[in-house]
C-alpha cells in the first residue's frame, strides 16, 4: 500500500483538516457522553459534483448555511474561507479519492484516540451536509464500514435505498429524513421500529402523525435514541432565507408549519 504524509496531503489540498470533533452541532453530543468526529463537504451540487441525491426540497435550506458560515454568506453570496474549504474537501473525494481516504482513515484514528483519553464514546458522522452511500468511501476494495467495523457510524439521510444499509452493516445506524412529500416512505420505516426526523417551524408538538416526538436539538447523537420516533428539529435560520438583510419565511415542505401537523 502507498504510503502519504497527513500534513503534506492537507497542505497540498490547502486545508487545516478533513474533519473534526468541535463543531457547535458535533460538541452537543458531549452532554451524552459522546466524542463525535464529523465530516463537512459542500451540498447538493455546490462544488460540482452532486453529493445530496433526494435535495429538491432541502438544497436552499440547508445546514450548511448556517453558523459562522451563514455570517459569511451574508457577507458575500459567494462564500468565504469556509465554503471554499468545503468545495475543495468535496472535489478532493471525486477527483483524489484513494488520498482523501487516507487523510480520512488517518484523522478518525486520531479523533478515536480523543475519545478514548476523554473516557468517551466514539461515533463517526462523514455526511454532516451531505448525503454519500457510506460504501463509497472505499480503500482497497474495502468501505469504510469494514475498515472500521467496531466504530459506531451514523448518518441522516432521504434515499430510502439506503435503509438497507443498517441490515448489512451493524455498526451504521440511519435516522431517515421527511420532507414533506414522502411519508409513503417514512410510514413503513417507523412501523419496523426506525427513526424518522422531522423539522418543524418553531415549536416541537407531542405527536406527529400519531407518533411520539422526541426533541433532537440537544445533541446529535440519534443512535441512542429509541426507535419508532419523530426525531423533531426546530428550523435554523440560514444565509438563503435573507434577502436583503430581511428574513424572508421559507416556503418549502422540507420545513412542517403548524397547520400542517396532522396528528
Amino acid at each position: 500500500m502507498k504510503e502519504y504524509n497527513p500534513n503534506r496531503i492537507k497542505k497540498e489540498l490547502g486545508i487545516s483538516y478533513l474533519g473534526g470533533c468541535n463543531s457547535p452541532k458535533l460538541i452537543k453530543s458531549y452532554g451524552r457522553n459522546v466524542l463525535t468526529y464529523g465530516v463537512y463537504l459542500a451540498p447538493f451540487n455546490l462544488s460540482g459534483y452532486s453529493v445530496c441525491p433526494e435535495s429538491c426540497n432541502c438544497s436552499k435550506y440547508c445546514l450548511h448555511g448556517s453558523g459562522r458560515n451563514k455570517i459569511e454568506l451574508l457577507t458575500n453570496k459567494e462564500g468565504g474561507p469556509i465554503q471554499y474549504s468545503r468545495i475543495r474537501k468535496t472535489k478532493f473525494f471525486f477527483e483524489d479519492h484513494a488520498k482523501f481516504m487516507h487523510l480520512l482513515i488517518h484523522e478518525i484514528k486520531q479523533a478515536k484516540k480523543k475519545a478514548e483519553a476523554a473516557g468517551m464514546q466514539f461515533a463517526i458522522r462523514l455526511n454532516c451536509t451531505s448525503d454519500i452511500c457510506l460504501e463509497d468511501f472505499v480503500l482497497d476494495d474495502k468501505n469504510i464500514l469494514q475498515l472500521f467495523p467496531k466504530e459506531q457510524f451514523y448518518d441522516y439521510t432521504k434515499v430510502f435505498k439506503r435503509t438497507e444499509l443498517i441490515d448489512k452493516y451493524p455498526n451504521y445506524d440511519l435516522t431517515f429524513s421527511y420532507d414533506g412529500e414522502n411519508w409513503g416512505k417514512c410510514k413503513p420505516l417507523l412501523e419496523k421500529g426506525h427513526r424518522v426526523a422531522v423539522v418543524f417551524e418553531d415549536i416541537l408538538p407531542a405527536e406527529f402523525k400519531g407518533y411520539p416526538v422526541i426533541d433532537a436539538n440537544g445533541d446529535d447523537a440519534r443512535f441512542l435514541d429509541e426507535g419508532g420516533v419523530i426525531c423533531g428539529l426546530t428550523y435554523k435560520r440560514v444565509a438563503n432565507d435573507y434577502t436583503n438583510g430581511k428574513f424572508q419565511r421559507p416556503d418549502t415542505t422540507f420545513i412542517t408549519r403548524h397547520e400542517n401537523r396532522e396528528q
